[in-house]
């Protein structure tokens, strides 16, 4: 089990149907941690979940962060960096997390896509945080993926 990220490369990834109010306090908490460690961020472009760790990140005025897509950039809130990760979702996916060394997921009603993600980064043995949260039952945990 994990404790803290480890490497020079945090990915922020998560599911398109995460809406809220704000990113949940502990995942900012832990995104402030790898800010004073000067991590790089690489965040996807895809509505929900990566929109607010830009909008986040823009907030804070972090500039080490790299805005990673398929096709075509959707949304690149603080004009970071960009970079072209595949051609198609499961590339851009599977590249962004084989190029991190750490990672926070958010993951919303159990996303196939996610959990697809999840299982890859514990593969490759990266540390992992994940925020789960349920929008039909309001349930939220998190945790390390080990």
């Amino acid at each position: 089990m994990y404790d803290r990220f480890f490497g020079c490369r945090l990915l922020l990834m998560g599911s398109s149907a995460f809406r809220a109010k704000s990113l949940p306090q502990v995942v900012t908490g832990l995104i402030d941690t790898a800010i004073r460690d000067e991590m790089q961020i690489i965040v996807g472009e895809a509505m929900g979940a990566c929109r607010y760790f830009q909008d986040y990140l823009k907030n804070l005025n972090y500039r080490q962060v790299i805005v990673g897509y398929a096709n075509n950039i959707r949304y690149n809130a603080g004009n970071w960096r960009t970079l072209q990760y595949g051609n198609n979702l499961q590339e851009r996916e599977a590249n962004m997390i084989d190029d991190c060394d750490s990672a926070i997921v958010i993951w919303v009603n159990k996303s196939g896509v996610i959990a697809a993600n999840l299982r890859f980064l514990a593969k490759l043995e990266k540390p992992t945080f994940v925020y789960e949260y349920s929008i039909q039952t309001k349930y939220a945990k998190s945790g390390w993926l080990c």
